[in-house]
């Protein structure tokens, strides 16, 4: 694929990181309307009593009238608190985790006030540590399918959907105990096999046909 347009994700998942580097070029739509229960502004990760759902609340930003770019996180409640402590029970015995967990503790200490804010800046974060330079713009308006020079990647990557054919397998933290767990957030692979996630994704085939 030449050039995709995909919105930005709180990390986001393996398959959505794959289809990012196998991209040459990335546009990240910050125009669409908001879409709930997305990954938006979730994180999926696995804890010691399995599947963890990690959520930054937003404001009135969340409903589905309102542009990306305008969407606001609430700060009612400490979620950054319990995001990095639920990161850390769950990483804490991985092998990286000591070793990346510097770079991530600032991001849980800043309270930007804009979703996109926070999701491009874990991005760049991300793209630095997997060591790959993904080449991409912010959307200049919106685009709707039929006018869309860029292949359409908006709401590929969702909860509900299964994107791949086959994932490759890693260790996670707590395999002793429940069985591997594929496409979780990004976060997963990285504290779990640090400088060799690249490697990892390259094997996941996705199911998408363009």
């Amino acid at each position: 694929m030449k050039s995709i347009l995909i919105e930005p994700q709180y990390a986001g998942t393996c398959s959505y990181w794959k289809l990012m580097l196998d991209a040459e070029f990335v546009v990240f739509d910050i125009h669409e309307h908001y879409v709930k229960r997305s990954f938006r502004n979730r994180a999926c990760i696995l804890g010691a009593n399995g599947l963890l759902q990690l959520s930054i609340p937003l404001e009135s930003g969340k409903s589905q009238h309102s542009a990306f770019k305008d969407v606001r996180i609430s700060y009612k409640e400490d979620w950054q608190k319990h995001h990095w402590q639920s990161l850390l029970s769950a990483y804490s015995r991985s092998p990286y985790f000591e070793y990346y967990e510097h770079h991530f503790l600032p991001l849980y200490e800043k309270k930007p006030s804009f979703l996109l804010d926070w999701n491009l800046d874990l991005f760049r974060l991300l793209q630095n540590l997997l060591k790959q330079e993904i080449k991409f713009e912010l959307s200049a308006i919106y685009k709707k399918k039929e006018n869309c020079k860029e292949t359409d990647c908006r709401n590929l990557i969702l909860p509900r959907n299964k994107n791949y054919e086959s994932f490759p397998a890693y260790t996670q933290v707590f395999s002793d105990r429940m069985p591997f767990v594929e496409d979780l957030s990004i976060l997963d692979l990285l504290f779990n096999t640090g400088n060799r996630s690249v490697d990892f994704l390259k094997q996941i085939r996705l199911n998408t046909h363009f």
